[in-house]
């Protein structure tokens, strides 16, 4: 019961603060509306039978500058149907995705409540393509894209900078469900303007057994084109001892002409063998991905893509998938 009151106290704390009057504004003054809308059409190629059009997400949300230091951030995400169990019943469910106040001093970022995690926010934003596919951690649940906790990063100096955590662990639709957190360590440097590396660790408690988590990675960006490599690792994954997972994912851009790009990805997923096993334990789900495709951006708030994804499973009987996708972003 405790638990759960803090988590009350957590997400309704923002809530409280955006919707108070300053002396010099009200609150609909110094504060910004937004929103995203991630939606598809696709089609399967070959023995891939499925196609379907497709509202994959949608985010609404408010933001706004208290003062100096303090601001505060609300959003919903609205996922679609394969987000919960009752797929027949069609129905959509709405989180908080982020519910936080935020304190900022020079090189200093402190935000409490559900805020975005650390653990692969620099390489979904490197990536760039959400609304095609999530990045790698993201779409193999290594972790939580936000989470509800304590989350502070600094800026050391002009090339580097650190961030840690202390969350539940347990991701932003969930409700605290026992007394475990989870407490993460990063570092980005950027030596030269074109060039960025990170690595990240994290350990997640459980009754018995802690989940390790760990990944690097190493991006170059310039005007005409990009290119990252991560590495990630997890031990003990899902709080089983000896399930270990590894994967790697590269993705580049290179600009074509004014407004259009053309990007690629492969990934990788693979899992250990147990002792006096012949096959890794996490065979049915290890495979590799490869995405790639064309963007057209008309207008600031627009993106579009036409773009080939494709699946191939390492289980001898497992299903490989090859789909065409058309998708589009609006943002506001």
């Amino acid at each position: 019961m405790k638990n759960l009151r803090l988590i009350i106290l957590l997400a309704i704390m923002p809530l409280g603060l955006l919707a108070q009057e300053t002396k010099e504004k009200a609150w609909y003054d110094v504060g910004k509306v937004y929103g995203k809308v991630f939606s598809n059409v696709h089609y399967g190629l070959g023995d891939t039978k499925d196609k379907a059009f497709e509202v994959k997400r949608a985010y609404f949300g408010y933001k706004a500058d208290l003062d100096e230091h303090f601001s505060g951030n609300i959003k919903l995400d609205i996922g679609n149907q394969n987000d919960i169990q009752d797929y027949a019943a069609k129905k959509r469910f709405a989180y908080f995705k982020n519910a936080f106040v935020q304190y900022k001093y020079k090189g200093l970022k402190i935000q409490f409540g559900i805020a975005d995690a650390f653990q692969f926010k620099v390489q979904e934003k490197f990536w760039g393509y959400r609304y095609i596919m999530q990045s790698f951690q993201d779409r193999n649940k290594f972790g939580s894209s936000a989470d509800l906790g304590i989350f502070a990063s600094y800026k050391i100096c002009s090339k580097l900078s650190t961030d840690i955590s202390f969350t539940n662990g347990e991701g932003y639709s969930n409700i605290q469900q026992d007394e475990y957190f989870k407490g993460s360590f990063g570092l980005t440097y950027k030596p030269i303007k074109v060039l960025v590396i990170r690595g990240y660790v994290d350990a997640y408690q459980s009754e018995d057994i802690t989940q390790y988590s760990a990944n690097g990675f190493i991006g170059v960006i310039t005007k005409y084109f990009t290119l990252g490599n991560e590495f990630n690792y997890q031990a003990n994954s899902s709080h089983v001892e000896n399930h270990d997972r590894y994967g790697l994912s590269f993705y580049s851009t290179v600009k074509l002409i004014d407004k259009l790009k053309f990007f690629a990805r492969y990934d990788y997923l693979y899992s250990n063998k147990l002792e006096g096993d012949d096959i890794p334990w996490n065979l049915a789900k290890d495979g590799s991905n490869i995405t790639s495709g064309i963007e057209y951006q008309p207008i600031k708030n627009v993106k579009m893509a036409l773009n080939y994804q494709d699946y191939i499973a390492y289980a001898e009987n497992g299903t490989d998938s090859h789909y065409l996708y058309f998708n589009i972003e609006l943002n506001f």
